[in-house]
């Protein structure tokens, strides 16, 4: 045992903070433990007037005899554990009516699934005792390409590299919640020892890894492209050149960055990065940023922005494509939601908040965008959206643009039959289906089918109302542009 290694006691689990002799007790050894849930300790280090360690929290903090404390157990024997059977499993006797047979699933059953643990693809140890690595004589892992130590007792990067040694194929390693101690704080480290030539995906998400511990430990992974470290409470992410250019996902939710600068360095190859709960205010330093010239995925929820130069500024990520942001916070005109106010100013957006951007979904925000904002006083923050969506679009029309509409004159085909009718924009897909059923005088309304006809400069859109539930007024149909095509079986 050592201070700083990890322990699991029953359910509970600490970090050795002293070990050595109590006052009153002779020379007993005892092991001073720091509690991750301080409710289970009594002190902060301090027995009858004597310190002997401190610890964060004033109850965290408890002393145990020696002998009492389970020690943390090796790899192997996790393994073992995990995926061979007891090997006193007793034999079973089939017996037949004319003949005997035996079938022995003991001892030689065991060795045989212990041999097999070698073939193992995907290796789930989460929330065990592996504080060790194997022996040095232990068995390969040639097949295992996903290795899970989740919730471990982990905390010398040294004995990752050891494990890592058995894992030569392995793809992806997750160490979510292993408390790691600083890469400074390594004793035994070579510069330049590599760990892992085959790791893809590497997990450090709540490991208390330090901002300096981060380039160290991501350069012993050379080919590690996406890195999940959410939950460090890092205040900084700074990385070398080398790292930073191969990197393609970056999760690092949780932390307390502030702003985006303080993700430092040029991610020439990056896709996918979530800031999400950083304590980010603005993203206005997205603007004109090439930092991320090719990310696709960001994910900025949980951040307090209120600001509409924030989503302006993220018109500089070129290639975004899915974004996930708390619309609610923004505040917006009467009569239009946030979120679609974000579709009509990002354009490459497909995917927001997890909900598909289809193409009717944009020519709705971007008109309701044009017919709410292209009148009001301040356009500072609105401008550039308008002058380009009025040439996607042409100038909002008079019975459109104005407030308080709540119906529509729309010209109606049902074969070669044409009417024109004034819809209420607040009637559902299925009402208007059933009033053309009987304008029409089709059989049954379940067999017409409602198309939009939508007709821009020298383009037209065949969109099907295919939603019963919801309203008309939400395909922001036009009367002079837009024509309401029924079919029927």
């Amino acid at each position: 045992m050592e201070v700083g290694q990890r322990l699991r006691v029953n359910v509970d689990v600490a970090t050795i903070r002293y070990i050595g002799e109590v006052d009153g007790y002779g020379s007993q050894r005892w092991i001073g433990l720091e509690w991750d849930d301080p409710s289970r300790g009594k002190h902060d280090g301090v027995v009858k007037g004597h310190r002997y360690f401190q610890t964060r929290h004033p109850t965290g903090g408890s002393l145990m005899k020696m002998e009492a404390v389970p020690q943390p157990t090796d790899l192997l024997f996790e393994i073992r554990d995990r995926y061979v059977e007891d090997e006193n499993v007793e034999n079973e006797i089939e017996l037949a009516q004319s003949s005997k047979k035996i079938e022995l699933i003991g001892m030689e059953q065991t060795a045989a699934k212990q041999s097999n643990i070698e073939k193992l693809v995907n290796i789930v140890l989460d929330n065990r005792s592996v504080g060790f690595p194997p022996p040095s004589d232990s068995p390969q892992f040639p097949l295992c390409q996903e290795l899970n130590l989740y919730g471990n007792l982990l905390f010398k990067w040294e004995t990752v590299g050891q494990i890592l040694k058995h894992f030569p194929k392995i793809r992806e390693l997750n160490l979510r919640r292993n408390r790691m101690r600083s890469f400074a704080e390594e004793e035994n480290e070579c510069e330049g020892e590599i760990y892992s030539e085959s790791c893809r995906k590497l997990v450090i998400s709540e490991c208390s890894i330090t901002e300096n511990s981060l380039d160290p430990v991501l350069r012993r992974f050379p080919t590690t492209s996406e890195v999940v470290a959410f939950g460090n409470d890092l205040k900084r992410f700074v990385v070398s050149d080398s790292v930073a250019h191969r990197l393609t996902l970056l999760d690092l939710e949780d932390n307390l960055f502030g702003s985006i600068n303080a993700i430092e360095g040029v991610f020439p190859n990056l896709t996918q990065l979530s800031i999400a709960n950083c304590g980010i205010t603005s993203l206005a330093d997205f603007e004109g940023c090439s930092r991320f010239p090719r990310l696709e995925y960001l994910n900025v929820r949980g951040n307090v922005i209120t600001d509409w130069r924030s989503v302006n500024a993220m018109k500089s990520l070129k290639h975004m494509k899915r974004l996930l942001f708390d619309c609610k916070a923004m505040s917006v005109e009467k009569g239009i939601h946030a979120y679609e106010v974000v579709i009509a100013k990002l354009s490459t957006l497909i995917d927001l908040n997890r909900f598909d951007v289809s193409e009717v979904e944009r020519r709705s925000a971007e008109i309701r965008f044009l017919n709410k904002y292209a009148g009001i006083e301040d356009k500072t923050d609105h401008q550039e959206d308008i002058t380009r969506l009025i040439a996607i679009h042409g100038e909002p029309t008079l019975d459109t643009a104005k407030k308080g509409l709540t119906v529509v004159q729309i010209r109606i085909e049902c074969g070669n039959r044409v009417e024109t009718r004034k819809l209420p924009l607040a009637m559902n897909v299925q009402k208007i289906r059933d009033m053309l059923t009987r304008l029409f005088k089709l059989s049954h309304s379940a067999n017409a089918r409602l198309y939009l006809v939508m007709t821009e400069k020298t383009k037209q859109h065949r969109i099907e109302l295919d939603n019963p539930l919801r309203e008309f007024g939400y395909y922001s149909p036009s009367e002079d542009r837009d024509i309401l095509v029924v079919e029927h079986d």
